[in-house]
């Protein structure tokens, strides 16, 4: 048997919801459902119908000096002022890929040699600083190497005709969302036919080997353990495992703290990002505009918790509620592929695995470990 374990009070982990005063309130930060994997879209729409679903065109913003544009930044230089969009484009003709110039090994570095120095040094790094909480000279580039080379072109051409291309955006265009119940009501919908399996308010103290078996807690004995959490919140449980502490202290996180506020909005937009150093949050969240079921004056913010912690928000609304999360993004620190690399194959000989966002140590979106689950029970059906 298998035993699946939940570190929380309920389900869904960061894909949780709470109702406050009317509002549906995604508590572990933004969630929006689309995938590009047919096998996903199946499973969910299996479990939920895809008429309990509201399907949108994506309408993400950036605040960028004073103005606030489409995403993404590089196809929409057109609408800043006129004097600020010709030296973007320049950075963007001299970027390091577009020279030929050899990829570097660092996120800083990487971003700057793929979008140019204006676009990194008035929003990816100061965007990014915010989020993750470290300096990106620290963080490792190998995750990105799917993003595709920006097309220089066709940059020059948006600013020429005032108009972006968005079917050739490398992001979801378009996403779904629950009519109700917020995105919660995803995770509930799947778990319903497994709700006699799952446990909750158990926290694990004690992962013991037993050579073909484990023991957890000194209570639970199962042969194989799916494991879902940040690897080093069990490396007490697993006896401190003196021959992996190089690779469990690889294994970074940060937090958020979310903040619920009331303000009234008349624009579409679903959310916006706020590379402005001077504020607290890096992304706010318009409720209403995804979630039909929810007050239309709710407004919430992402804010990485360590930097709230530091400095005060200042928000125009009304502050309703604030909630942080235990775990929000994997890090990927310089060295952390090969750190979980060693610890996934360590484990797996025991029985223990690690599948998802935080089993992989990967920053997967929620479609994206769904596909992972379900290749894990593809290849264990196999064996």
């Amino acid at each position: 048997m298998f035993l699946y374990w939940r570190l929380v009070k309920s389900r869904g982990g960061l894909c949780r919801t709470e109702n406050i005063d009317g509002h549906q309130l995604d508590i572990g930060g933004g969630h929006f459902f689309h995938t590009k994997f047919p096998e996903v879209f199946e499973y969910v729409f299996s479990h939920l119908p895809e008429k309990e679903f509201k399907y949108y065109k994506r309408v993400s913003k950036i605040e960028l000096e004073g103005s606030t544009i489409d995403y993404p930044v590089e196809s929409n230089l057109w609408q800043l002022p006129l004097e600020r969009q010709i030296q973007y484009l320049i950075s963007v003709v001299r970027n390091g890929e577009a020279q030929g110039r050899p990829e570097p090994k660092n996120y800083e570095e990487w971003v700057r040699w793929k979008l140019g120095d204006e676009i990194c040094d008035n929003y990816m790094i100061p965007y990014n600083e915010k989020l993750w909480g470290i300096k990106l000279s620290q963080m490792d580039c190998d995750w990105l190497y799917k993003i595709p080379q920006v097309n220089v072109e066709e940059v020059l051409k948006y600013s020429l005709q005032r108009e972006a291309d968005v079917s050739k955006f490398p992001a979801h265009i378009h996403f779904y969302y629950p009519v109700k119940g917020g995105f919660q009501r995803i995770v509930d919908a799947l778990a319903e036919d497994e709700s006699e399996y799952i446990s909750l308010n158990n926290r694990v103290t004690s992962l013991e080997y037993q050579g073909d078996h484990w023991i957890v807690n000194r209570e639970f004995e199962t042969k194989y353990i799916v494991n879902t959490v940040p690897w080093n919140s069990l490396y007490t449980a697993l006896g401190e495992p003196s021959c992996l502490l190089a690779d469990f202290k690889k294994i970074k996180y940060n937090r958020l703290m979310i903040s619920l506020y009331e303000k009234q909005y008349e624009h579409d937009w679903h959310w916006r990002y706020i590379p402005d150093s001077g504020k607290t949050y890096h992304r706010e969240f318009y409720i209403h505009n995804f979630a039909p079921d929810s007050r239309e004056d709710g407004v919430y913010l992402e804010s990485n918790l360590e930097r709230y912690q530091q400095r005060p928000l200042k928000y125009d609304g009304k502050l309703v509620y604030e909630v942080q999360t235990e775990a929000a993004y994997p890090i990927p620190v310089i060295g952390h592929e090969a750190a979980i690399k060693h610890i996934l194959e360590y484990y797996e000989l025991k029985g223990l695995f690690g599948v998802g966002r935080w089993g992989q140590h990967q920053y997967q979106n929620a479609d994206v470990a769904m596909h992972e689950a379900i290749k894990f029970v593809e290849k264990r059906r196999k064996l």
